[in-house]
């Protein structure tokens, strides 16, 4: 169920997305030929303003087709002014950027209306648990100070720290080092001392302590759920980026290349197809529907920097058209960037063909 209701989510953003580009349009004064939703055969459709509104067959998305977007297709029954190709270089910019917006919006959204039911979830300075050694000794340097669960730490090393980020910093800032800590226990201050241990993480050595946070359920004011939801929707974005980046790595391409001769695809390099999503989905949904909604808003950021890229025949190629001609006054020939097109179009056709055969053949195990 939870799968389905991920599909439904996923054709609800696209179909979102590309209203934006029709609203944008519309308010332009460029015309709209069609805006149907899903793909392959037409089930049903109407005309209204010289728009056909309609269902396809497949419900994974849908579309919009703006006369004039490519120069060279037929576009009798529109007048000059109503196409995309004559208008100006800011309407161009304002239609092709609108679906970006509407998907970083939406994105925003969710995650405020999440944080502003649920609150957000933070380690405290609390000790939940104490663990073991991770260097085969007989005990942690957490039970070597004598740690417990529910003593609150305020001071290591001579710094007092304020939150469980600051203290993980002094911890891994001090491999191998003698250290004091500072706690409370039932009201009573004690003070122990302890050696941390060393371990290395992207060849880096960090200190190590061998405690884990107690996580309380904070609420946030009006303005902090303002700036938290911004934070929180720039780290996705910054994600979605790097996962963009790394999908698309000539490295990455060469490794899912391999998927076809027997090849081991790690998870997270692998692309998902809505089936994948829908399985991912459906797990997530299982941790509860804060991380379910959580999964949406990227799912929103994703798309949105995914059409956000500088090539043709996505948004972003027509942003970065519409600047151009903005900054030279003159137009970008499409026919110049058929070849560039037809390039990125391969590829992603075979990034499509391999998330399908990869979420049917070994379905994603988060």
């Amino acid at each position: 169920m939870n799968g389905i209701l991920t599909i439904l989510f996923l054709t609800f953003f696209v179909v979102l997305h590309e209203f934006g580009h029709f609203l944008a349009a519309r308010r332009s004064g460029v015309a709209v030929s069609e805006f149907f939703v899903g793909f392959g055969p037409k089930i049903f459709s109407f005309k209204k303003n010289n728009t056909e509104f309609g269902l396809k067959a497949l419900p994974l998305g849908g579309y919009v087709k703006i006369p004039g977007m490519d120069e060279s297709e037929d576009v009798s029954g529109f007048n000059n002014e109503e196409l995309f190709h004559t208008s100006k270089w800011t309407t161009k910019l304002y239609i092709s950027i609108s679906g970006i917006v509407v998907n970083f919006l939406s994105a925003w959204l969710i995650i405020f209306f999440v944080i502003n039911i649920n609150g957000i979830s933070e380690p405290s300075l609390e000790i939940s648990t104490v663990g073991s050694s991770i260097n085969d000794k007989s005990e942690s340097p957490s039970e070597i100070a004598g740690l417990m669960p529910g003593d609150t730490i305020y001071e290591f090393n001579g710094v007092k720290v304020e939150n469980w980020n600051e203290l993980v910093n002094l911890i891994e800032m001090n491999p191998s080092e003698s250290v004091e800590i500072k706690l409370i226990r039932n009201e009573n201050i004690i003070i122990t001392n302890t050696i941390l241990e060393n371990r290395s993480i992207n060849n880096k050595e960090q200190g190590y302590l061998g405690i884990s946070p107690k996580i309380i359920n904070k609420d946030l004011s009006l303005i902090e759920s303002f700036i938290y939801t911004t934070q929180t929707e720039y780290y996705m974005t910054i994600a979605a980026v790097d996962g963009i980046f790394t999908l698309l790595s000539p490295s990455n391409i060469a490794t899912l290349l391999g998927t076809y001769s027997g090849g081991n695809i790690p998870d997270e390099v692998r692309p998902l197809s809505p089936l994948g999503l829908a399985q991912a989905g459906s797990q997530i949904a299982a941790y509860g529907y804060t991380n379910f909604f959580s999964l949406l808003a990227f799912v929103n950021v994703f798309l949105a920097v995914f059409n956000a890229i500088p090539l043709i025949p996505l948004d972003g190629g027509r942003v970065l058209m519409s600047i151009i001609e903005g900054i030279t006054g003159k137009k970008v020939p499409e026919k110049n960037l058929y070849p560039i097109a037809l390039v990125v179009v391969g590829v992603f056709i075979f990034i499509g063909i391999t998330a399908f055969y990869l979420d049917l053949t070994n379905p994603i195990n988060l």
